[in-house]
């Protein structure tokens, strides 16, 4: 089929504007994150902001390596979220979009694009929609470590926790709430998945 009458153009060019604003979005909870104490998640999530930046990229050139100086404007019609609220709520909020993501747009598009005979896109799509769902379960963990109050505590026993800071590491139930070498305050420690 002919790149330029495809709907794989359209949906790459949907990922690709889907990727920057989530990868702005990400850079938002970042902030706010941090503006709450919580640097750890503010650097983790602004590595995720990367990961989507790097989605975006991927998109872009899969465009203009199959359209090439054929691609002017791509007019694409589709919803974005613009929300916000508490820092819990937003992970939650953000674990949703990359659920839908992974589990349900991207495979659509893969599908559409093996259809038309692109079946590098198609990997494309198949690769990104893994790499989002991953998103979502860390989304979803942070969001239920908010929730049960539990994201600097360990379920059972004790558990190594460093500081992101010095590097200090704590074995303890719970990460301190400052650092006794740097001072720094509990959000500055490592979130380690297995004791959420």
């Amino acid at each position: 089929m002919d790149f330029q009458k495809s709907i794989t153009k359209e949906n790459l060019a949907r990922a690709f504007a889907a990727e920057c604003q989530e990868g702005a979005r990400y850079q938002f909870l970042a902030k706010k994150a941090q503006q709450e104490d919580y640097q750890y998640l503010s650097t983790f999530v602004r590595g995720l902001a990367k990961n989507e930046m790097s989605h975006a990229q991927l998109f872009f050139n899969a465009i203009t390596e199959h359209g090439g100086d054929n691609v002017q404007n791509i007019e694409i019609k589709a919803g974005y979220p613009f929300r916000t609220g508490e820092l819990a709520d937003i992970f939650k909020m953000e674990a949703e979009n990359e659920r839908m993501s992974g589990e349900s747009i991207y495979p659509k598009f893969a599908d559409i694009a093996r259809d038309e005979g692109f079946n590098d896109v198609a990997d494309l799509f198949d690769k990104v929609s893994k790499v989002e769902i991953t998103h979502k379960n860390i989304l979803t963990n942070f969001y239920n470590g908010f929730k049960k109050n539990s994201l600097y505590k360990c379920k059972a026993g004790v558990h190594s926790f460093k500081c992101d800071e010095c590097g200090t590491i704590v074995e303890a139930k719970s990460a301190p709430k400052t650092c006794p070498l740097c001072n720094m305050g509990q959000g500055y420690f490592r979130i380690d998945f297995s004791i959420i």
